[in-house]
């Protein structure tokens, strides 16, 4: 039984101890996940407030894209109103030369001197006009080849801008992927993290319930040592009734051997008396004058015949010498000499009417202790058994 309380104590905090393992490793567990959870919850504010500023720039981007289309387009239509004064400077170049093609092929007129004057005004100013006209004409080609150049560095910037805003989308997208799958993870994260945390609840409750159950077991264990000691006391008791109660057989058997010897002594004086012989213990002793009863003396066929059913008792009979009602057993008269063995039973009788039943248990020479198993009536000194 002892060995038993052990295994289970032992099981017991084996079982506590491993609970305990398990408590503490699900809480380092949870708290690597709130960290790791923390730390992607930084990354993705940094992912957004970068998204953030992506989206600004591009939007700063896309205003420059919008200036320079129209800057673009200011420069396209000033481009084609310098064309359109380039085609009419031209045209007017060519008139005024084909005209004065025309005016040398004439022959020469001889003009008065005052038309002379007036003509050489006119083509002073004809000359100037071309001169002024020319001049404009090459800074108009000036300013058109300027125009040229700023288109050309516009097309190449809108060509910079254009794979700049393409790279930021790309790079957009990239981080609303990013961030889509931290969202995600941070997700199966929280989900995690409310598994351990039912996990870590459950393994509370359950070792509430393990110390509950240890705690009744222990009084359990405290009230089976109690009943153990009562038992050892109750042993220690029984012990000293046994020792008693071999010490009243013995002194038991020594008084009844005693009687036996005494009953002896008297048969062989019964025996000497009959036979008409005295006895040595009557010699021994001086003869003084007493008057005895008048002794019947009759022969053993006659007194079998009277009473046959007396020999039979004497023979397979015997008697309660004492009785034990607190350890629940009785001592008789009967022993190993008389044939008596371990286990055997007799039934009690008194008045001729049976009232319990008796087992052997322990044998001496001249008398048995007897357990009792049934009894109609408290068994007393006397009753007979057979």
């Amino acid at each position: 039984m002892e060995q038993k309380i052990k295994f289970i104590i032992i099981g017991l905090i084996g079982f506590s101890v491993v609970c305990l393992f398990l408590f503490l490793q699900a809480t380092g567990s949870q708290q690597l996940l709130v960290r790791e959870r923390n730390d992607l919850k930084s990354e993705n504010t940094t992912l957004t407030n970068k998204i953030s500023q992506l989206e600004l720039e591009l939007n700063g981007n896309k205003d420059r894209i919008d200036s320079l289309r129209l800057d673009r387009d200011k420069v396209v239509e000033n481009l084609g109103d310098l064309q359109k004064k380039f085609e009419l400077v031209s045209k007017t170049r060519d008139e005024l030369i084909e005209k004065l093609k025309s005016q040398r092929q004439q022959p020469a007129v001889v003009q008065p001197e005052v038309d002379l004057q007036n003509t050489d005004a006119y083509w002073g100013g004809i000359l100037k006009a071309k001169t002024d006209l020319e001049i404009q004409l090459t800074s108009l080609r000036s300013e058109l080849r300027n125009l040229q150049i700023s288109n050309e560095s516009l097309q190449r910037d809108k060509g910079a801008l254009e794979i700049d805003v393409h790279s930021l989308r790309n790079e957009k997208l990239d981080l609303l992927r990013q961030l889509d799958y931290n969202q995600k993870l941070l997700d199966s994260m929280s989900q995690e993290v409310v598994r351990e945390r039912n996990d870590k609840v459950k393994i509370q409750d359950s070792f509430k319930n393990i110390k509950n159950e240890s705690a009744v077991l222990i009084k359990q264990l405290g009230s089976l040592n109690s009943r153990k000691s009562a038992l050892d006391r109750k042993l220690q008791d029984l012990q000293v009734g046994k020792d008693t109660v071999e010490k009243r057989l013995g002194e038991m058997e020594t008084m009844l051997t005693e009687r036996i010897a005494q009953i002896s002594f008297l048969k062989d004086e019964l025996d000497a008396i009959k036979s008409g012989k005295p006895s040595a213990s009557l010699e021994s002793k001086p003869r003084e004058s007493v008057e005895l009863p008048a002794i019947v003396v009759r022969s053993t066929s006659a007194a079998q015949k009277e009473n046959p059913l007396k020999v039979d008792a004497l023979i397979f009979s015997g008697k309660i010498l004492a009785v034990n009602p607190d350890n629940n057993f009785v001592v008789i008269d009967l022993g190993t000499t008389s044939g008596i063995k371990h286990g055997d039973a007799f039934n009690v009788y008194r008045e001729g009417k049976s009232i319990g039943s008796i087992a052997v248990i322990q044998v001496r020479e001249n008398i048995s202790a007897c357990d009792i198993k049934t009894m109609s009536t408290p068994l007393k000194i006397g009753d007979s058994i057979k």
